[in-house]
């Protein structure tokens, strides 16, 4: 079974199955067609350090929950009110607002129970995990990247704005999976350091990307509206580079990571 079928698997079986409305929502909301590139990178890292990947797999599912919350939180009309998600419509129109923003409350306090719970790590990584969680996915990492970007509409929006939005909104969330990863595996600390690092420049890549394959969307400043389509590929390219530098400098050259980062940029031929 491979890695993205381990975590299918357990997420079902980790999901609520009650017919109640908020049991309903949290598993709509899970099982709406991600590609799981988060909890995967979970289990690639501690695989890198030679760590058996599948014990990391409660860890890398908790990371997918809380990435999960945000996107339905995302979605909200107060937040950027959009009516579909990955095709389908988001939670909000098909449970009612309310039941929406529960559905994210839910998916992130599950996200520490099952760290909590998770057999086959020490109560010092469990301790470990869940601080860094916090902190990555917290006011000072994701939720403060979504404020800066809701307030950046009364700011003057540079490139270094845009990037520390990009940094906490899309990096710290990347780098808390290879993060996972290291600290399962009992890595130093400099390591750690080192992935979280590579996190941050995987987030700012992949928001790129994804500014590049939606670039009709001018509703707000991204890098590529302040770049340019040349120099932003150019800039894609250059960081993509980089990732897989660092990358090469871990254990076996970081291969499951990069097999990974392969999917997500397709081998750098999105820069050509």
């Amino acid at each position: 079974m491979t890695n993205l079928e381990q975590i299918e698997q357990r997420l079902h079986e980790l999901a609520p199955s009650g017919p109640d409305d908020l049991s309903r929502a949290m598993s709509y909301a899970l099982f709406g067609g991600g590609k799981r590139l988060r909890p995967r990178l979970v289990m690639a890292a501690a695989e890198t350090f030679g760590i058996d990947p599948a014990l990391a797999l409660d860890p890398a599912c908790a990371i997918e929950m809380v990435h999960t919350y945000s996107l339905v939180h995302d979605d909200l009309p107060c937040m950027d009110n959009d009516d579909f998600r990955r095709g389908r419509p988001t939670v909000h129109r098909v449970f009612i607002e309310g039941i929406a923003v529960l559905t994210g409350d839910a998916l992130l306090t599950e996200a520490f129970r099952i760290i909590s719970e998770s057999n086959g790590l020490s109560d010092h990584q469990k301790v470990r995990l869940i601080t860094v969680l916090a902190a990555r996915a917290g006011k000072d990492g994701m939720v403060g990247g979504q404020a800066i970007d809701i307030l950046s509409s009364d700011m003057i929006v540079t490139q270094e704005l845009t990037l520390q939005i990009d940094q906490k909104k899309t990096g710290e969330l990347f780098s808390s999976s290879l993060e996972f990863g290291a600290i399962i595996a009992h890595a130093p600390e400099a390591i750690q350091m080192r992935l979280r690092g590579i996190g941050h420049q995987l987030g700012f890549a992949y928001q790129i990307l994804d500014d590049l394959e939606d670039a009709q969307n001018d509703d707000k400043a991204t890098m590529l509206s302040i770049l340019g389509h040349d120099a932003s590929r150019e800039r894609l390219r250059r960081t993509i580079d980089e990732i897989y530098h660092q990358l090469s400098k871990l254990p076996s050259g970081a291969e499951p990571i990069k097999s990974i980062l392969d999917l997500i940029f397709h081998t750098g031929q999105v820069v050509r």
